[in-house]
């Protein structure tokens, strides 16, 4: 069973748990970190980075409890037992430990007094174990750094000391003191120490592994309350300076080792950082010392089930006064007897390679890899460890290798959310704007239904209001004072007319005759019958029209209509004088014309008004509001656009004419419409 895993309902993604991981023994599936359990340390430091409390360590109250009921069982308190509860001074915590049903109540530390002498013997080129271990040697105290070792730097086991951890120690002396068949609990801050008591070299030394969270569960359970419980004292054996190892340099202090900064045969170093820069050194044969004390924790006493809420400092000075406290009433001479008479507890065991090394992707993979998150350049990689690992290539290495999924960049998520976000913008602007061209086509073609009917029904009436306003003016004489009076009549009549003929060819849209055009002459030709219509007398009228312009088919008759319209309001907007320039390319596959004039502009308000049928800023008799109507409508038929793309008061208007090209006529079995 794992001693480590993860509650996945509680996991949110945030990563940080492989953030701190040192074996990196996490791998995400489904945005879920999960833990390897062939390649995690049991260190606990993701469970202290978690603040959602998605990681779950092996519990083993329940153990304990029956083991209590059943056996004459021994508890064993680490080293870092006066630091760990801030509310309880150490005599307190022993009463209540010895409270919960232990026969005995013992100190790791005297565990670690012990093999201080086989450190003292190695270094000094003295080893009772017979096997000769490489310079420099490696304490192997901490069973994180043991893991870590053995799963990934065998290389370096020749160099780990062969030599038990004060726990494993201490529990060997137990079961010499009280017997064989006695149970015994370690108590301590270290989750590791869970694997290391069933690692098979050293089995025979510990029955179960608790946490002083797990302490505290099992108070509860017995419902145990340190402050009302009775002080007390160790049971012998009792430790002497082997209380100052969970400190940084107390094996080095405790084993009469050289400790001074300036002694380059000793380096001393802790925490996950320091210790994974050191190993790498080691590895590279880049150390040169007698020995090197590591710990993977800042010391035991900054284990991941300490108090964290009592200061680093404070937690030391509590270790530090509880060891002068017992070196200074401990009897020395009694701890050198117990010493002695532990001589042949064997306090030695050997490590075996575990490696778990993944497969290394190519520099081609990696960017591969890293392509898929858009970083092609190395100043595309941010490196900003929001993904859990340090950089974007370590990222793309847990990729290639399995422990990461391609959705964990988060600069790159953001990114793609935002440009979905724009695409769903554009998508929904493409299809509001389809809808108002479908709008506006359903009203155009009510109005021109509506507009065929009611043309039809005016035009007879209408002749006969100018026949007979003809035939009464031809009766008259000139100095009639009635003749006005018909000149009017026949003016008005003649201006329904003109407005029925907009009518009836606003109703006769939806009939194109295609046949292939040369668009430039057909500008060429509007410009020629503009330049004979005397508002443009005062217009300079410009032409520009790329050359390269391929024939397009469309119904000339019908576009020709829609240039002059848009030339003679240009015009008109331009009532004294200006520019008007004509402009015509391919663009995007699409054919583009552009009737751009200096005049008034058009007033924000009226722009979404314009191609509405009758709608009309010019003065009564001046125009009919069918103009725009017929020319966006005749547009539509060749499929395309027209628009305004740019007006401003004062400063001129621009109108955009935007046409497929259809390169064959109807009929043509090749005919396509080039998109």
């Amino acid at each position: 069973m794992p001693v480590v895993w993860t509650i996945e309902e509680k996991c949110k993604r945030c990563y940080s748990c492989i953030r701190e991981c040192p074996a990196k023994a996490i791998k995400v599936e489904h945005g879920q970190a999960k833990v390897i359990e062939s390649r995690c340390l049991g260190c606990g430091h993701c469970v202290n980075v978690c603040s959602q409390g998605a990681k779950a360590v092996l519990q083993g109250t329940g153990h304990v409890s029956s083991l209590l009921e059943q056996y004459d069982t021994v508890a064993m308190l680490a080293p870092s037992f006066p630091a760990a509860f801030k509310e309880w001074a150490p005599e307190q915590i022993i009463g209540a430990v010895r409270a919960c049903g232990f026969s005995q109540v013992v100190e790791v530390a005297f565990g670690a007094d012990l093999i201080n002498k086989a450190y003292y013997r190695m270094v000094n080129d003295k080893d009772e174990c017979g096997d000769f271990v490489e310079k420099p040697i490696i304490a192997s105290s901490c069973p994180a750094l043991s893991n870590y070792i053995e799963k990934y730097v065998p290389e370096l086991i020749p160099h780990l000391a062969p030599i038990v951890s004060p726990m494993v120690a201490m529990g060997r002396v137990v079961r010499k003191f009280y017997g064989p068949d006695v149970k015994v609990v370690f108590i301590g801050p270290c989750s590791a120490k869970k694997v290391e008591y069933m690692d098979a070299e050293v089995i025979d030394a510990v029955d179960e592994v608790l946490t002083f969270a797990e302490l505290e569960e099992l108070w509860s359970q017995k419902k145990i309350d340190p402050t009302v419980v009775d002080d007390s004292e160790f049971d012998p054996p009792r430790a002497y300076l082997g209380r100052v190892y969970p400190i940084s340099g107390g094996l080095l202090r405790s084993a009469g080792l050289p400790a001074d900064l300036m002694n380059s045969d000793m380096i001393i170093t802790e925490g996950k950082t320091r210790v994974l820069n050191l190993v790498e050194s080691l590895k590279n044969d880049q150390v040169d010392a007698k020995m090197v004390d590591i710990l993977f924790c800042e010391g035991c006493i900054n284990g991941p089930y300490m108090d964290h809420d009592v200061n680093y400092f404070t937690r030391t000075q509590k270790v530090v006064k509880y060891t002068d406290k017992g070196r200074l009433n401990s009897d020395y001479q009694s701890w050198r007897k117990a010493i002695e008479e532990c001589a042949d507890v064997n306090v030695y065991r050997r490590f075996h390679p575990e490696h778990v090394a993944l497969n290394e992707p190519t520099e081609s993979q990696i960017r591969d890899i890293l392509g898929r998150i858009d970083k092609f350049e190395p100043s595309d990689e941010l490196n900003c460890g929001a993904c859990g690992y340090e950089t974007c290539r370590d990222y793309a290495r847990a990729v290639y290798q399995g422990l990461a999924e391609s959705d964990m960049c988060l600069p790159y998520l953001i990114e793609k959310k935002e440009r979905m976000q724009r695409q769903l913008q554009d998508s929904l602007d493409a299809l509001a704007e389809t809808q108002e061209q479908l709008i506006q086509h359903e009203k155009m073609a009510s109005i021109g239904q509506l507009a065929a009917g009611v043309a039809h029904e005016v035009n007879n009436p209408l002749g006969a209001i100018m026949l007979y306003a003809h035939l009464v003016k031809k009766r008259l004489q000139e100095n009639d004072p009635n003749l006005d009076d018909v000149k009017f009549i026949m003016d008005e009549a003649k201006r329904c007319q003109t407005i029925v003929s907009g009518l009836l060819n606003f109703s006769r849209q939806g009939q194109l005759k295609l046949v292939k055009q040369n668009i430039t002459n057909l500008i060429e030709k509007t410009i020629k019958a503009i330049r004979q219509q005397p508002q443009f007398h005062n217009i300079d009228i410009r032409s520009f029209v790329k050359e390269d312009l391929p024939p397009v088919v469309l119904d000339g008759d019908q576009l020709y209509q829609v240039f002059l319209n848009l030339a003679i309001n240009a015009a008109e907007a331009m009532p004294h004088g200006g520019t008007l320039t004509i402009r015509a390319e391919i663009k995007n596959n699409r054919l583009h014309i552009y009737f751009e004039d200096t005049g008034v502009g058009i007033a924000k308000e009226n722009l979404s008004k314009l191609f509405t049928p009758f709608f009309t800023t010019k003065q009564i008799g001046k125009g009919t509001g069918l103009g725009l109507a017929i020319a966006y409508g005749i547009i539509k038929m060749h499929k395309g656009n027209i628009q305004v793309v740019q007006s401003e008061l004062g400063a001129g208007t621009t109108f955009l004419i935007d046409l497929p090209i259809l390169t064959h006529e109807p009929g043509d079995s090749n005919g396509r419409l080039t998109k």
